[in-house]
C-alpha cells in the first residue's frame, strides 16, 4: 500500500486515478492505493507502461518557442538524493523568497496592468476560488491553466469527532492543469547540483495554520512543515516534532493533523513562548533521522 498523491498516474495503467477506482482506500484520512500482493487489491485489465530509463545527468531541455520576453531566464535547481524505495530521486533547491510587492509588480509588467489593478485582481481571484471552495465547487480548468478543489482530512478516535474546520482540516488544493504544468516544464532548464547525503527529514518552510505568516505561530495552535520525507509514527517518542526554546529541554508535540511524506501539521503546546527552533524526526532506512529548522520560529 503506497500514497496516492494529488496528480498521481496510477502504475498500473497509465492513467490518473479515478474516485471509482477498486483499489483506493483511506488510512487516517490519507488517500492510498494498494498494491499487488495487498489484501483486497483488484487486478486492472490495461497493462502497466514500460518502465523508463532513471534520470541520472544535467541535461538542456529545449526552450520554448515563443519565451514571454519579461521571463527572466533562470535555471531550475536540484539535488540528487537517495531514494528510501531504492535508486535516487531528486530534491528542488529553494531560492530566495519572494515578496508580494515583487510577485504584483511581475503580474503587472507582464499583464500591462498598474500593481494595484493586479492587486485587486489577485486579491478577487482568491477571494473566487474560497468562495466556490465554501460550497465545495471545485474546477477542473480555468482558462487552461488552473484547477482548484476543496480538501479535508483530520483525526479523531471516534466517529462524532469532527466539529469544527480544523478538525477536518478543511483546506483548498490549487495546482496547474496538466496542459499548463507540460507547458512550463518544456521552457525549463535544468541545473544538477550534485548529490546530497544520506535520505534524512527535511523542512524548506514552515507556516502558521492560524494566520498563514511564514516562520511564526500562536501558542495551543497548529503550524504547518513543508518539505521532504516528514511521514513518522506518531506512537514512537524517538520520531515526531520536536521544540525547543532557548537552553531548555526539548518537548515533543502530541498532537498531530495530516501528515504526509511531504507535509504536516502539529500543535505547538500552548506552554512554550518566545523563539522555538524545530526539529522533526523519522525512522528511514533502519534508523531515526532528524533535520533542524536553521530559522527559529516566532509568537
Amino acid at each position: 500500500m503506497k500514497p496516492l498523491l494529488w496528480d498521481a498516474i496510477n502504475p498500473f495503467t497509465g492513467l490518473p486515478f479515478t474516485w471509482d477506482d477498486p483499489n483506493l482506500r483511506f488510512v487516517d484520512g490519507i488517500g492510498m492505493y494498494l498494491e499487488p500482493g495487498d489484501p483486497g487489491f483488484v487486478p486492472y485489465d490495461t497493462p502497466p507502461p514500460p518502465r523508463r530509463k532513471p534520470f541520472r545527468r544535467k541535461r538542456k531541455l529545449k526552450p520554448n518557442p515563443e519565451p514571454n520576453p519579461t521571463q527572466t531566464m533562470s535555471s531550475f535547481k536540484y539535488n540528487v538524493a537517495p531514494n528510501p524505495n531504492g535508486g535516487f530521486t531528486t530534491r528542488p533547491v529553494l531560492g530566495p523568497v519572494i515578496s508580494s510587492e515583487a510577485f504584483l509588480a511581475k503580474v503587472a509588467t507582464d499583464s500591462g496592468l498598474t500593481p494595484e489593478q493586479a492587486a485587486a485582481a489577485f486579491d478577487a481571484i482568491v477571494g473566487a476560488i474560497t468562495a466556490c471552495a465554501t460550497g465545495c465547487d471545485h474546477a477542473t480548468d480555468i482558462r487552461g491553466l488552473l484547477r482548484f478543489r476543496p480538501t479535508s482530512g483530520g483525526t479523531s478516535p471516534t466517529p462524532d469527532g469532527f466539529h469544527n474546520p480544523d478538525d477536518i482540516n478543511a483546506d483548498i488544493a490549487i495546482s496547474l492543469t496538466a496542459a499548463a504544468r507540460d507547458a512550463w516544464r518544456a521552457g525549463l532548464t535544468l541545473e544538477s547540483l550534485g548529490e546530497v547525503g544520506k535520505v534524512s527529514p527535511l523542512i524548506d518552510s514552515i507556516l502558521s495554520q492560524e494566520n498563514g505568516a511564514e516562520n511564526h505561530y500562536v501558542p495551543g495552535t497548529l503550524i504547518v512543515l513543508n518539505g521532504d520525507l516528514l511521514r513518522f509514527q506518531k506512537t514512537d517518542p524517538t520520531q515526531g516534532v520536536f521544540f525547543r526554546s532557548g537552553n531548555n529541554a526539548e518537548v515533543r508535540a502530541t498532537i498531530y493533523g495530516t501528515i504526509t511524506p511531504t507535509s504536516l501539521s502539529v500543535l505547538v503546546p500552548d506552554t512554550l513562548t518566545g523563539p522555538l527552533s524545530v526539529r522533526v524526526a523519522a525512522y528511514i532506512n533502519g534508523s531515526v533521522r532528524s533535520f533542524t529548522y536553521m530559522t527559529p520560529i516566532t509568537n
